[in-house]
């Protein structure tokens, strides 16, 4: 019983102890701000609009426009419903960037867009997941993020973006590394 009394007293005095002015933390460096022009070029890299910047994250969308969705009652799934992979960007003080994602796929461009992010080294998948129930085609939603300057995250993104949509019928090089 005293050596519970003793530790619980020992703790509350190390909790109710005064901070001392050196432990402070008192400046704080901002986070760096988005340069516009990277911005541009990574929506220009994937085909798709500029986006939008609130605070200081910036958001492009890529609608699945190609896609045509439906449930077994024949109702449409619209593009607007959600049927867009989205991106946003943010930087820290260190000048890095950073990115969280979603691509919507197809069950059968899956695999092909997770080898694309993983390849790349700047991304990790954070999940895998059905988006809707019994649509046809089957939707999946592949959530990653990513850190690195913003040519490297850009060559990545772009790369598994080509293996989305109509990007996928047309002639896909394999990139030289």
């Amino acid at each position: 019983m005293i050596r519970c009394t003793m530790t619980l007293l020992i703790a509350l005095t190390l909790f109710l102890a005064p901070v001392r002015a050196a432990d402070k933390v008192t400046d704080v460096e901002p986070l760096k701000q988005l340069d516009p022009a990277h911005m541009k070029a990574v929506a220009d890299a994937i085909g798709a609009k500029p986006g939008e910047t609130r605070g200081k994250v910036h958001t492009i969308t890529l609608p699945r426009e190609d896609l045509d969705v439906f449930t077994p009652d024949m109702l449409d799934i619209p593009v607007e419903a959600g049927l867009a992979s989205t991106f946003r960007f943010w930087r820290c003080t260190c000048g890095k960037y950073y990115m969280l994602g979603e691509f919507v796929v197809t069950d059968y461009e899956s695999n092909d867009v997770i080898d694309s992010l993983r390849a790349g080294g700047h991304m990790s998948i954070a999940s895998v997941a059905p988006i809707l129930l019994q649509e046809k085609p089957r939707l999946l939603s592949i959530r990653f993020q990513g850190e690195g300057d913003i040519e490297s995250l850009t060559k990545v993104l772009k790369d598994a973006v080509r293996w989305t949509g109509t990007n996928r019928s047309k002639a896909n090089p394999v990139p030289k590394e």
